[in-house]
């Protein structure tokens, strides 16, 4: 299933959204979605949260919706070098494939994808990772920092501009970069207690790891297992290849009907 017929699904059952908060979307119809997709991980702080937006409204109300420079261009690659806990050189891709060509040629043994919450791997050992900030708003976003040290070795030698390689609007750079220590601040809180809770409802679904959740359904009964969910008004991951996100401190019972109503394998 795609997520433009997800969508549509969601349509048809409920009606439009009319409002997206924490880790529920609220439609037409009165009807509370859980969100376990949120937006392919994009928004696993959870939606209209944090500061990330507000910060793009400041920036938008004085006019700073160009890609010249200001005085705080700088402030994105402080929050990436924060994040990966080394200095970076930060360059900016529109499309994920541009970005992941870019990482391997500059590092083929020690390039990655980063992602949020998972703390079993050291991402200051890599040299080019590449970035999705966690902001709801940018599907099209991807950051590829590369480390310094590396970066100053062949500086002389790169383009002007790397194949695929864009500048984005400030306010938007602002609030990817406000989405990053909003994240930082979430790592530091969220534990493995907060998300073995829902074990009880999920394990049959779903293998977890951390807040990673991956299907146990086949490929061929997984589309029915995804609007079986949504009947259930939980909304996952509709890609079988991809995964759903377990949602940070909700309330136990938005999973009971699947527990009491269990999907036919």
């Amino acid at each position: 299933m795609t997520t433009k017929e997800l969508s549509e699904e969601i349509f048809k059952r409920y009606g439009a959204i009319t409002r997206a908060r924490g880790y529920f979307l609220y439609t037409k119809k009165g009807v509370r979605l859980t969100d376990m997709f949120l937006e392919n991980g994009r928004a696993v702080l959870g939606w209209h949260t944090g500061s990330a937006f507000t910060q793009m409204k400041n920036y938008l109300s004085r006019g700073l919706t160009g890609s010249f420079r200001t005085e705080e261009s700088c402030r994105l690659q402080k929050a990436v070098s924060k994040l990966l806990k080394k200095e970076v050189k930060l360059f900016c891709f529109s499309d994920k494939k541009s970005a992941l060509t870019a990482s391997i040629n500059f590092s083929s043994d020690k390039s990655g994808f980063w992602k949020p919450f998972n703390k079993k791997i050291d991402y200051s050992n890599f040299e080019s990772l590449v970035i999705c900030p966690p902001l709801s708003w940018t599907n099209n976003f991807f950051l590829l920092a590369l480390d310094k040290k590396l970066y100053d070795e062949i500086a002389a030698q790169l383009p002007p501009e790397l194949p695929g390689q864009v500048k984005f609007p400030f306010a938007l750079e602002a609030a990817a970069s406000r989405a990053i220590y909003d994240y930082l601040a979430e790592e530091a809180v969220r534990e493995e207690k907060d998300l073995f809770i829902y074990d009880t409802f999920l394990n049959p679904y779903f293998t977890r790891n951390g807040c990673y959740l991956t299907p146990k359904i086949s490929r061929e009964k997984y589309d029915d297992f995804v609007l079986y969910c949504l009947d259930k008004h939980i909304i996952i991951n509709p890609h079988y290849e991809g995964q759903s996100y377990v949602p940070y401190k909700v309330d136990k019972g938005n999973f009971s009907a699947i527990k009491s109503s269990p999907f036919a394998f």
